[in-house]
């Protein structure tokens, strides 16, 4: 059976008893000029981060322009699994959130070697699909690590920035793995960042659990 595509890669499948909570997921690329796609492009620019983050992140009705005009972008959505994504109610629904692979950027100021790492950006979650684990599965591996290596086969490492004061960001990225370099970076506008990075990994990864509800 040949390897799955990201657009294929769902969380790893589990027993009913075991990671009940977490929801499947798919990252699908926006690169790529589809009906389903094309459907996602519209959503996402119309979705909204939560008010209090808007100071960490830019949505992407700016970010996915920019990334259409830059060869080095790859955006992509993140997707719960189950949805018929040409019925536009159910994408809908089922587009929990953006972000964008880097293979440039600002790599050179964040990693020794830029050439085998990539930089996640722009990432988030729509505020209803907050809380939920959805962003701590969709940072972890294997199913970013997938993507990532579609896009830079070369890549070993996948590095990020964390604002001062994004404390639920930074939790959500520990959680998926990502661990802190030491180096900071200046994001001019959105203030001061520390770098965080973990290694790409494509096998297979327990899903992270997510805690049981009250």
């Amino acid at each position: 059976m040949p390897p799955k595509t990201p657009e294929q890669a769902d969380t790893p499948a589990t027993t009913a008893t075991e990671h009940r909570n977490v929801p499947g997921l798919r990252l699908v690329r926006l690169d790529r000029r589809t009906p389903e796609v094309d459907t996602l492009r519209e959503i996402v620019t119309r979705q909204r981060v939560a008010p209090e983050q808007r100071r960490f992140v830019d949505e992407a009705m700016h970010t996915l322009p920019r990334a259409d005009a830059v060869p080095d972008l790859f955006p992509y959505a993140v997707v719960l699994t189950g949805a018929d994504l040409s019925d536009r109610a159910q994408a809908l629904d089922a587009c929990a959130g953006f972000g964008i692979i880097d293979r440039v950027g600002v790599l050179r100021d964040l990693v020794d070697e830029p050439e085998r790492a990539v930089l996640l950006r722009a990432f988030y979650l729509s505020p209803e699909h907050q809380g939920h684990g959805i962003g701590r599965t969709a940072c972890s591996a294997p199913l970013l690590d997938l993507l990532v290596s579609q896009i830079v086969p070369e890549a070993e490492h996948i590095v990020l920035c964390v604002n001062d004061g994004n404390e639920a960001g930074e939790r959500a990225y520990r959680a998926a793995g990502f661990t802190p370099t030491g180096r900071r970076h200046d994001a001019g506008d959105h203030g001061m960042q520390s770098v965080f990075s973990r290694p790409v990994h494509t096998g297979y990864h327990p899903v992270p659990r997510l805690p049981e509800p009250r």
